[in-house]
């Protein structure tokens, strides 16, 4: 399982993921720059990827909670087993060999990648894929809302 990521980081990855699909120029070259000792946005993107992969995927082959042990091993074997859940591995850590030390346009590329990813792998569209993102940004915030009461 992806680490949990800081509601922040969440935020700023959004954030460029909006921008990538918006075009927008201005923003995208912002939410690039960041602190020493900050993650990167291209970094934080892909840790994005990975913990939506993490979440979608399991449900695709029925593992839930409540599952026995053996319906629950059952259930693993043929998502492990699965072609498109190996190709997502790859995809993710091919992303993350590429995050680290990527230029902007690379940067664009791992977002545009995450962003098709989702689309591909869900019930969201190129129309919904705003929509997406705004309700992941308003679940992070309402998570940081509850964090400070």
């Amino acid at each position: 399982m992806a680490d949990q990521m800081a509601p922040d980081d969440i935020l700023r990855a959004c954030g460029y993921l909006e921008a990538v699909w918006m075009e927008d120029a201005a923003n995208k070259a912002a939410l690039l720059s960041h602190h020493p000792g900050e993650m990167s946005t291209p970094v934080l993107v892909t840790q994005l990827g990975d913990s939506i992969m993490q979440l979608l995927l399991p449900g695709r082959f029925g593992i839930h909670d409540g599952l026995s042990p053996q319906e629950l091993q059952a259930a693993a074997e043929a998502m492990h087993a699965d072609p498109a859940v190996r190709v997502s591995k790859i995809l993710i850590e091919t992303l993350k060999e590429i995050a680290p030390t990527a230029s902007p346009g690379q940067s664009e590329t791992i977002a545009r990648a995450v962003i098709s990813y989702i689309v591909s792998v869900s019930d969201a569209t190129p129309e919904t894929v705003m929509p997406l993102l705004a309700h992941l940004r308003e679940s992070t915030l309402q998570r940081l809302g509850d964090q400070s009461a």
